[in-house]
């Protein structure tokens, strides 16, 4: 009884966040993954990323870009000494000073490189764990016992191996309550998201273009390319209007809604449960029943008007 209480509180714990860690968590939330200059490549996908943007913004107006540069200069010596006081100051009077056509402007610039940030931590995320993964394999002399899961804290695979390890409960008692796991995934559309999901997928196919390049077999050719697209993503972003002027209509909720299905969970799930099924015949020495799936789906789409369930 004791057995089965441990594994079913730590495996109800985890067992949504694993879900949320096959889509890559933020960076942000992954405080030990600077280690040992890992972070080399992120940067370098990133300065990469803000070359690009550069490249798009001076052709359409040098003057935002400039000032751009010189605002983001400013924060960055700022966030290097806070006691700077004087490029505190320079950055505040150029603020103050700014037109409302710059500061539209300049904004905009901001946006788009944190959101192309966030894409390159998505993809570095797992660019890591991946990493890891391999890494491990090659101790361990081979790669037959390992999982397709994450082997962090926070996943199916890893909370499984923590119980295990520490003796929380046995193999069965794990399956027994693993199989017993529901995960409801509540799509919704709430008033509030104003990002078109035509945005969203273009930031995610940079993320995606990002894995190309990283790949040990690249053409000469096929890097060109995949160059090229992202310039291609980068400046139709710019070129595009970020957010909804006006408030979806039940329809157009309905839609991004199926953009969702059609876009993401589609394949996810399948894959997850794929995933999930061959690391229960590594980690507890069993399949997944065909009957067992432990996600599951909601709805408030068109029934959240007011911004509430």
């Amino acid at each position: 009884g004791g057995d089965d209480s441990s594994a079913s509180s730590a495996l109800d714990a985890a067992a949504v966040a694993s879900v949320e860690t096959t889509s890559a968590a933020p960076l942000s939330q992954a405080p030990d993954i600077d280690e040992e200059g890992l972070d080399a490549p992120l940067m370098a996908d990133i300065e990469m990323l803000s070359d690009m943007l550069t490249e798009v913004v001076r052709r359409d107006d040098p003057r935002v870009q400039d000032l751009y540069q010189e605002l983001r200069k400013r924060g960055m010596d700022r966030a290097a000494d806070p006691n700077d006081i004087k490029s505190f100051k320079k950055m505040k009077k150029l603020a103050f000073d700014l037109s409302p056509h710059d500061t539209h402007g300049v904004m905009r610039i901001f946006a788009l490189a944190l959101n192309l940030v966030n894409a390159a931590e998505v993809h570095h995320r797992l660019r890591v764990m991946r990493n890891n993964e391999l890494a491990n394999a090659r101790k361990e002399g081979g790669d037959e016992h390992v999982g397709p899961l994450p082997n962090v804290e926070d996943s199916v695979r890893g909370t499984v191996e923590a119980i295990l390890e520490e003796g929380s409960g046995d193999a069965d008692a794990v399956f027994e309550k693993l199989c017993k796991q529901k995960v409801e995934i509540v799509l919704t559309a709430h008033p509030t998201e104003v990002n078109r999901k035509t945005l969203l997928r273009k930031y995610r196919k940079v993320s995606e273009t990002l894995g190309v390049l990283d790949r040990p077999d690249l053409h000469p050719y096929e890097r060109e390319e995949a160059l090229t697209t992202l310039r291609r993503l980068i400046a139709a972003i710019y070129g595009s209007d970020e957010i909804r002027r006006q408030k979806p209509t039940p329809q157009q909720e309905a839609a991004g809604g199926n953009a969702v299905i059609e876009s993401v969970l589609w394949d996810a799930v399948p894959a997850y449960l794929r995933k999930l099924d061959a690391q229960c015949r590594v980690s507890l020495g069993q399949p997944l029943p065909v009957h067992v799936n432990p996600i599951r789906f909601a709805s408030w789409i068109g029934g959240d008007r007011d911004g509430n369930p």
